[in-house]
């Protein structure tokens, strides 16, 4: 050490991994199985998220029931703001919608207080990563401490739905790089300061949100017109990244859109 302290760059999680090294006649007990499992999971979530980015991949639609008052969420797959993956291999159990507030007594006196009202009209069915334990099995060699006679032998990665107050935020289709094209020129310099800040962190709440949900009144249904999932993130993938240069060609000056 050269007895400099680095400046302090702003919190981050990011940190280094450690792996197992193995060698003959290594004992490998719990914590070196779970230390190769961490190892190979952690990473992958940190290149989905810090990568891939979180979103929705395909699928995961909400739909209306019949009765109008619940709502499901069709297979698919996602990627939460943690980088896990959520896997939605069949329809998921359905979420009932709450009745809407009734009106107030008076009309809101402020432009806040009108934004606060409306706000409580609706919701948002957010998805989140979850996992379970599962497969109990019984154990046949235990340390100094009593044994659990049944522990579970596997964990299951599956998922909660929930309907949230309030609504989610829209996306923002606009770039967040200032300068980035001048004069048909890709600023290199505005991309390279983009990629230099620091990492972003994981958030507190890593759930998908999927799509708001305009509360009905009391004795009312609500309506597929009432259900909008345009507030969903989505995980740009190159399938998807080759859409969007194809479109932007069609619309190129003296370029024809071309029929399939």
């Amino acid at each position: 050490m050269n007895g400099v302290q680095a400046p302090d760059t702003g919190h981050t999680d990011i940190r280094t991994f450690v792996r197992n090294r193995f060698f003959y006649g290594k004992l490998m007990d719990v914590y070196h199985f779970d230390l190769e499992q961490g190892y190979f999971k952690e990473k992958r979530w940190l290149l989905n998220r810090l990568v891939t980015g979180y979103g929705v991949i395909c699928g995961l639609n909400v739909k209306l029931a019949q009765d109008g008052r619940n709502v499901w969420v069709d297979p698919g797959v996602g990627l939460d703001k943690a980088g896990r993956e959520i896997v939605v291999p069949v329809p998921t159990k359905s979420v009932a919608i709450p009745d809407a507030p009734p009106p107030p007594e008076k009309p809101p006196a402020t432009d806040r207080e009108e934004d606060e009202l409306e706000e409580k009209g609706y919701g948002h069915i957010c998805i989140c990563y979850d996992e379970c334990a599962a497969d109990p099995e019984p154990v046949r060699a235990g340390d100094c401490d009593p044994p659990d006679p049944c522990p579970p032998g596997a964990v299951r990665e599956r998922y909660q739905v929930c309907l949230v107050p309030g609504r989610a935020h829209k996306i923002q289709a606009v770039s967040n790089i200032d300068d980035l094209v001048s004069n048909g020129r890709l600023s290199y310099e505005a991309l390279a300061n983009y990629v230099t800040r620091n990492c972003a962190e994981v958030p507190a709440d890593p759930c998908l949100p999927l799509a708001n949900i305009k509360l009905p009144q009391a004795g009312q249904k609500a309506s597929d017109q009432d259900i909008d999932i345009t507030v969903r993130p989505i995980v740009y993938t190159n399938d998807l990244l080759y859409e969007l240069m194809l479109a932007f060609m069609s619309q190129a000056p003296g370029r024809a859109r071309q029929t399939k």
